[in-house]
């Protein structure tokens, strides 16, 4: 078998992750971004159990432990702070590794470290054709031009190969949810992930250090409604009466960054067209109800570079779907249909049916969770 020669496109999380998968196992590759430099989101990560048995594989795990903070129960409360129903971390089946968050832009750092040099910066795909023989590429960089045995896209949600492959399909959903993150300093908050629940609203404190937290907030929008003026604004007139901590955090956001953006999903995932193969978000965006973005980006790293390791690439891009499309496949759904009966929440009474659920069998991320660490 001849050696395989790769181009990704994409520097985020999940290029960054094959790229180094790739290189433990000594496959020649290329990484191009877009992007004139490395640009991280100011925004929080988590990183459930399977994220860090993925980067326990890639050797990453106690550079990540050294850098995040640990979280060891998930609470769901209503809007005036009562408790609807909590879960700890640190039991079985959900005890196999740890539950930590961070810094995106840290996460990041630690997958560039050693790698930054190597990527090409400024430079895009203008075309790419499969062929029996691999994929016949053009880049804005001449000297990249060429055959490659695939093309991986790891351009994050709105990814261009994603679109040209399938030019039919309008390839992503719109939720009709308007969501707010950003990430504010908060002294000794002793706190634990809570998810405040009114009808469609959510209000999210994860802490991802001693003495800060990540905030996600949303609510379903389909007038889009909250496309323009103040993020700080429509936070405070959404959420200024929900309790618990929630005042506080408002009161202390000013005027610091707040990342806004709608809620998509991909339509169906979407794993290979011929050579040219999808990882991470480019291939199964989905709500982030699970936390399996970078999960999911790190798995489908790990499990690609395996096979381009053992196999030709067309058997390689055949056993990466079937491997993968069974796992991946549960978790978009999973991760989405809570998400696409949010417009029922508005009633009070679906509200309350969705409260009486999450009672009796707990929270919905740690219901699957669940799933996944048995599977």
């Amino acid at each position: 078998m001849k050696p395989h020669r790769i181009l990704i496109s994409g520097a985020g999380i999940a290029g960054l992750a094959l790229a180094r998968c790739l290189q433990q196992l000594g496959i020649e590759h290329v990484i191009i971004e877009k992007n004139n430099q490395s640009n991280p989101s100011s925004s929080g990560i988590a990183l459930p159990f399977n994220a860090m048995q993925a980067l326990r594989k890639m050797g990453l795990a106690e550079t990540i432990l050294e850098s995040s903070h640990q979280v060891n129960e998930i609470i769901y409360a209503k809007r005036n702070g009562r408790t609807i129903s909590r879960a700890s971390l640190l039991e079985a089946p959900l005890n196999q590794d740890k539950f930590v968050a961070m810094r995106r832009s840290k996460l990041h750092e630690i997958l560039l470290d050693g790698i930054e040099s190597h990527i090409h910066f400024g430079t895009t795909i203008q075309s790419a054709k499969s062929s029996d023989e691999g994929v016949n590429v053009t880049c804005s960089n001449a000297a990249l031009s060429g055959q490659y045995d695939a093309v991986v896209s790891a351009e994050g949600i709105h990814s261009t190969l994603r679109d040209q492959c399938f030019p039919d399909e309008n390839t992503l959903l719109d939720h009709n949810i308007s969501n707010w993150r950003f990430v504010i300093d908060y002294p000794n908050h002793e706190l634990q992930p809570t998810y405040m629940l009114e009808n469609t609203e959510l209000f999210l404190t994860y802490p991802i250090g001693p003495n800060t937290l990540y905030c996600y907030a949303h609510v379903y929008d389909d007038s889009e409604q909250f496309k323009n003026g103040s993020p700080q604004t429509h936070l405070r007139n959404l959420f200024g009466k929900f309790g618990g901590n929630v005042n506080n955090i408002l009161d202390c956001l000013g005027d610091q960054p707040v990342i806004c953006s709608r809620l998509r999903s991909v339509r169906k995932p979407y794993y290979a067209k011929e050579r040219i193969v999808f990882i991470g978000d480019a291939g199964s965006a989905c709500s982030p109800l699970l936390q399996q973005g970078a999960a999911s980006a790190f798995e489908d790293a790990l499990c690609f570079a395996e096979q381009c390791h053992k196999h030709d690439m067309d058997k390689a891009i055949f056993e990466y779907q079937r491997i993968r499309s069974p796992r991946v496949e549960w978790v978009v759904k999973t991760s989405d249909d809570p998400i696409k009966k949010l417009k029922m929440m508005a009633n009070p009474i679906g509200a309350t049916i969705r409260n009486m659920i999450i009672r009796r069998k707990g929270p919905l991320n740690v219901q699957g969770w669940k799933h996944l660490a048995v599977k």
